[in-house]
């Protein structure tokens, strides 16, 4: 996805018209009523563990939340599958006990996230990637898997600024592979920046940390040989992702998985010497993913899993030779089905609000609750359960609640603009803005503010005689007036009009990247992301985008500019809390949580706005408020269901 360039897509909306049912997720007996911050979240729908006993044979499931769980490993004994599993709305790591049975068991008290779970060969110590210190980080703590543990007692062993991602002991214990994005910069478009990962090896303590691999792209997700004296991973040197093989040091790589796979990831080593895998094989539409394995010199490709459904990242007993690995679960019968999008931005079947959600948590100064969104963009209505959305990939709008019940698609627009994202509701709920036509083109492309009533009637066309790319509205508080972002100049620029779309006038006026633009509810201030001081990617000229607050009159004469982040990242997105205390943004700042392959070949989740954060404006401090390997966007702040 880039911000200014994007093929015109016209799709006109169908009229179904049928009564709401609001369902009010907030407002249950005895639970006190919370402001609401809503997201949408690239997350798939249902994530299972699976175990084949033997190769090819009927799988068995091993979880039956409806949420996410993956990342399976058996512990050296085979009594211990260690997994993460986001059934609480965080992600962190339980542990199965195969011999007794029972329910998963926590392993770790943590509001981070925990992923990526490596067992040590002698089976007491455990290795994970947290976000405990602020960005993606290699720990290890002793293996307890009857005891929760609290995140404190950890081991950071790499603390870097850099991604540090998928450990693997070595047979002896004394090494951890692991890959990191450390020594590469992110470069791109600025909607979708990419990063490229190499591996590395430290010592048991962290220490000796040194650099394997040095190609372009990713290398991987490292898996030991048996003897030790060997790593494989994947690697995308050959402008196709398969999988490597390379001596300890480093030296003498050499491909191992064959050609036939489109994507080969996630290499593990069978008990027997052979090489498994995660492959990919047909278009990314149509993809089916399955568990392969070869010999060690490349020979023999076989299937070791089904073929009715797909799966990833397999782990193996090491006495039994019994896989585990994790596919695609059912959705729950009933459920909505969160939005899709052609090829790799699919999310799948499941509910459209996140399974362990609406999830209580606290602020600095309240608590609230999160509602993530499985979907591209939309925007709650300021005091009910009503949500109006995108919905892909008929791309129309469409008005539900939180859950997805009820949805009704709204009046088509007229002369088949299509509606896109930056939606607005009016504070008083008669009027929904948004955006229609070539959002994410050149300034002036055409795209135009639109607003409509939420029965789908009365569609209007704001900017109708602009000559550019008009787009991002937000409503005054008390309805008057709309701020937008425009590229009638030949740059994109802050403006505002009345909400008719009369008197429109700019606020910015300069030749960087103005957009995104929120107004506070108290009506004397504007947020905004703009690209004017950024960090130059020197590869692409394009610079990063930081969150700026602009006093207004109130007459809406632009006044003092405030910069509230210094970031060298993508920050955007922003948007007020009710009271104006605060404003909640996107931000890559702490970098991405997995390695990039494992994900955007899966699902498109580039990450670069991965993550939420909030800014008090009294004082400027920013705090995190996500934690997980997803991207999360287009982030609202409303008040209390009434």
């Amino acid at each position: 996805m880039s911000f200014f360039s994007r093929p015109s897509l016209v799709v006109a909306l169908s009229v179904i018209l049928i009564a709401m049912n609001p369902y009010t997720t907030s407002s249950a007996p005895g639970k006190t009523r919370l402001e609401r911050i809503i997201y949408f979240t690239f997350q798939p729908g249902n994530w299972d563990i699976y175990h084949f006993p033997k190769r090819g044979a009927e799988p068995r499931r091993l979880t039956a939340d409806p949420g996410l769980e993956y990342g399976a490993v058996i512990s050296p004994d085979e009594r211990w599958l260690v997994f993460c599993s986001e059934r609480t709305g965080n992600a962190d790591l339980y542990a199965l006990d195969l011999k007794n049975g029972g329910q998963p068991h926590l392993l770790l008290e943590s509001e981070a996230m925990e992923d990526q779970a490596a067992l040590s060969r002698d089976g007491k110590t455990l290795a994970f990637v947290s976000t405990r210190d602020g960005n993606a980080d290699v720990f290890t703590i002793p293996f307890r898997p009857q005891k929760t543990q609290n995140i404190k007692k950890a081991m950071n062993l790499t603390r870097h600024p850099g991604g540090d991602f998928r450990p693997s002991f070595s047979p002896d214990g004394k090494l951890l592979a692991f890959s990191s994005d450390r020594d590469t910069a992110p470069t791109g478009d600025p909607a979708a920046r990419r990063r490229a990962g190499e591996i590395y090896v430290m010592d048991i303590h962290g220490q000796n940390q040194r650099r394997l691999t040095n190609q372009a792209g990713w290398d991987g997700s490292p898996a030991w040989s048996l003897d030790g004296r060997e790593i494989y991973f994947y690697s995308g040197r050959a402008r196709r992702y398969r999988i490597w093989a390379m001596n300890q040091d480093g030296s003498s790589p050499r491909a191992v998985s064959p050609m036939t796979s489109e994507v080969a990831l996630s290499p593990t080593v069978m008990p027997d010497g052979r090489v498994a895998y995660s492959a990919r094989t047909g278009p990314e539409e149509s993809a089916r993913w399955r568990i392969m394995s070869v010999k060690p010199d490349g020979s023999d490709e076989r299937v070791e899993s089904e073929e009715s459904n797909n799966y990833w990242q397999p782990s193996f007993g090491p006495k039994t030779g019994e896989m585990f690995c994790h596919g695609v679960g059912p959705t729950p019968e009933g459920a909505p089905v969160g939005s899709a999008w052609p090829g790799r931005m699919y999310l799948g079947p499941g509910p459209l609000l996140h399974s362990g959600y609406p999830k209580r948590t606290d602020l600095p100064d309240r608590q609230v609750e999160l509602y993530p969104i499985r979907g591209f963009s939309g925007v709650p209505h300021p005091n009910r359960d009503l949500l109006v959305r995108t919905e892909l990939p008929q791309l129309h709008l469409v008005l539900s609640n939180m859950r997805g019940d009820s949805a009704q698609q709204m009046t088509p627009v007229q002369n088949g603009e299509l509606p896109w994202i930056g939606l607005s509701w009016s504070r008083d709920g008669n009027w929904i803005a948004y955006t229609a036509g070539e959002m994410f083109s050149p300034p002036k492309a055409e795209a135009d503010v639109w607003k409509i009533r939420p029965d789908g009637s009365k569609a209007i066309n704001l900017t109708p005689h602009s000559p550019g790319n008009d787009g991002f509205p937000s409503f005054s508080s008390d309805g008057r007036r709309i701020v937008f972002r425009s590229g009638r100049t030949g740059n994109f620029d802050i403006y505002i009009m009345n909400s008719d779309g009369s008197g429109p006038s700019n606020l910015t006026n300069n030749p960087a990247d103005d957009t995104f633009p929120a107004f506070s509810p108290l009506n004397d201030e504007i947020a905004f992301s703009s690209n004017r001081d950024g960090e130059l990617d020197p590869k692409t000229g394009n610079r990063t985008f930081e969150i700026y607050t602009m006093k207004l009159s109130p007459d809406g004469i632009p006044g003092s500019l405030r910069r509230l982040t210094y970031t060298h990242a993508q920050n955007a997105h922003p948007q007020y809390s009710p009271d104006g205390k605060w404003l909640i943004f996107t931000s890559e700042q702490a970098g991405i949580n997995d390695e990039e392959p494992l994900i955007n070949t899966v699902i498109f989740s580039p990450q670069i706005y991965g993550e939420l954060y909030i800014c008090r404006l009294k004082d400027g401090k920013i705090f995190r408020i996500t934690n997980n390997k997803w991207e999360d966007g287009f982030p609202s702040w409303a008040s209390p269901v009434e």
